[in-house]
C-alpha cells in the first residue's frame, strides 16, 4: 500500500509499504479521507516523530475484522480515534482522559495519510463507531476536531449570554464560533489576519469580525457596551496571540489556551491582574470518547456545519503541497487528504 511519510516539511515521500496485518480484536480500515490538522504544521512537534506517517483524523471502510470483533464487519463505514483512555487510572477517574498514559500510548498503524490503517484492539473497543448512512466521509473527518473543541469550550465554562471572542479563524476557531452559539453565547466575535477566513466566520454566525491588523480591543468594546470578553478562546499557538487573549479578557473572564506554543517559551502574566480581575486561565488538549460521540451527533443533526469548513482536497502524493497551503493560513480552512 502507499503512504505519505514525513521526513521534514520539505521532504514528504510517497512510499510503498506492506499492508498491516491485524491481530485479535483489531480491524483493517481502508482510508477514504483524513483531515490535515494544525498540529501537522508544527515543525517542533512533528519533527521529533520523523520519519513518520502523519494524519490522525481518518475515516474509512472496514475491509477486515480480526478474531473476536463482533461490533464491526467488512463494509462498515467507520470513524476511528487514534487515542483512547483506560478509564480506570487516576486521571481518567477525575475526567482528565487525555492525561491518561494509555491515551498517549495508543495510536493507529501507520497513520491516517495512508491507504489503509490497522486499528488496535483497545481503539476498536473504546472509540471506533459506525458513520450514519446519510453522513459523508468528508463530514465525518470533522468528528475529531469538533470533539476537541467541545472539550475546550466545556472547560471554558461558557455561561448563557456571555460575550465570546475567538483568536484565530482557522478550522478550530470556526468550529468554536459555532459551538459558542450552541452553548448560549450572547455575542461571538473573532479575529484573524486572513479576510477569507473572517468571511467564513461571518457566514458561520460570528457577530463581530475584526482583522487582527486593526484595534481589536476597541472594536470589541464598541460592540459590547464598553466591556471586554467573558470568554476568550485562543486557537493560535503564538505567544503574541496569547498575550492578546489576556488583553481582551474582562472581569471574571475565562481565557482558554487551545493551541500549544513551542517548548521553552514563556507567557508573561500579571498575578495582580489575575487576582483582582478574577481571571481564569484554562487549557485543553485533544478529546475523549465522550466528546467524539457528542461531535458525531452535532454534525449529524446539522448543528455544526462540517461540510462548509472543507475548502481543499489532495491526494497522498500531494501531502507536502497540502501542508504548504495550510501553512500560508490565507485562503483555506479544512484540508483533506483523500488516498
Amino acid at each position: 500500500m502507499k503512504v505519505a511519510r514525513y521526513y521534514s516539511r520539505d521532504d514528504i515521500r510517497l512510499e510503498e509499504v506492506p499492508l498491516p496485518k491485524i491481530g485479535p480484536g483489531e480491524i483493517l480500515v481502508q482510508v477514504e479521507a483524513c483531515g490535515l490538522c494544525g498540529s501537522d504544521l508544527m515543525e517542533w512537534y512533528v519533527e521529533e516523530k520523523a520519519p513518520a506517517v502523519l494524519g490522525h483524523e481518518p475515516v474509512g471502510v472496514v475491509v477486515e475484522a480480526g478474531k473476536g470483533v463482533e461490533a464491526f464487519e467488512a463494509g462498515d463505514r467507520v470513524f476511528v480515534h487514534h487515542h483512547v483512555p483506560c478509564f480506570t487510572c487516576h486521571y481518567c477517574l477525575r475526567g482528565n482522559y487525555t492525561l491518561c498514559a494509555t491515551f498517549k500510548a495508543t495510536h493507529l498503524d501507520p497513520g491516517g495519510f495512508a491507504e489503509y490503517v490497522r486499528v488496535p484492539a483497545l481503539n476498536v473497543e473504546r472509540d471506533v463507531f459506525k458513520i450514519p448512512p446519510q453522513m459523508s466521509f468528508e463530514e465525518a473527518t470533522l468528528i475529531e476536531p469538533v470533539g476537541t473543541c467541545i472539550r475546550g469550550i466545556e472547560r471554558a465554562a461558557l455561561q448563557t449570554g456571555d460575550t465570546v471572542i475567538v483568536i484565530g479563524a482557522g478550522v478550530t476557531g470556526l468550529i468554536h464560533v459555532q459551538l459558542a452559539r450552541l452553548y448560549g453565547a450572547g455575542k461571538v466575535g473573532i479575529t484573524d489576519f486572513a479576510d477569507f477566513r473572517l468571511g467564513m466566520a461571518r457566514q458561520l454566525g460570528a457577530d463581530l469580525v475584526v482583522n487582527a491588523r486593526q484595534d481589536v480591543l476597541s472594536a470589541l468594546q464598541a460592540a459590547n457596551e464598553g466591556r471586554k470578553a467573558d470568554v476568550v478562546i485562543v486557537t493560535a499557538g503564538s505567544i503574541q496571540a496569547m498575550k492578546q487573549g489576556m488583553d481582551l479578557a474582562g472581569g471574571g473572564a475565562t481565557v482558554l489556551l487551545f493551541a500549544p506554543s513551542p517548548p521553552g517559551v514563556d507567557l508573561p502574566i500579571s498575578p495582580h491582574r489575575l487576582l483582582f480581575s478574577e481571571i481564569t486561565i484554562v487549557s485543553s488538549y485533544s478529546c475523549s470518547p465522550v466528546e467524539t460521540r457528542q461531535a458525531l451527533k452535532l454534525i449529524q443533526l446539522g448543528r455544526i456545519q462540517a461540510q462548509e469548513l472543507i475548502t481543499h482536497r489532495f491526494e497522498l502524493a500531494e501531502v507536502g503541497k497540502a501542508i504548504q497551503l495550510a501553512k500560508q493560513a490565507a485562503e483555506s480552512a479544512k484540508i483533506l487528504i483523500t488516498p
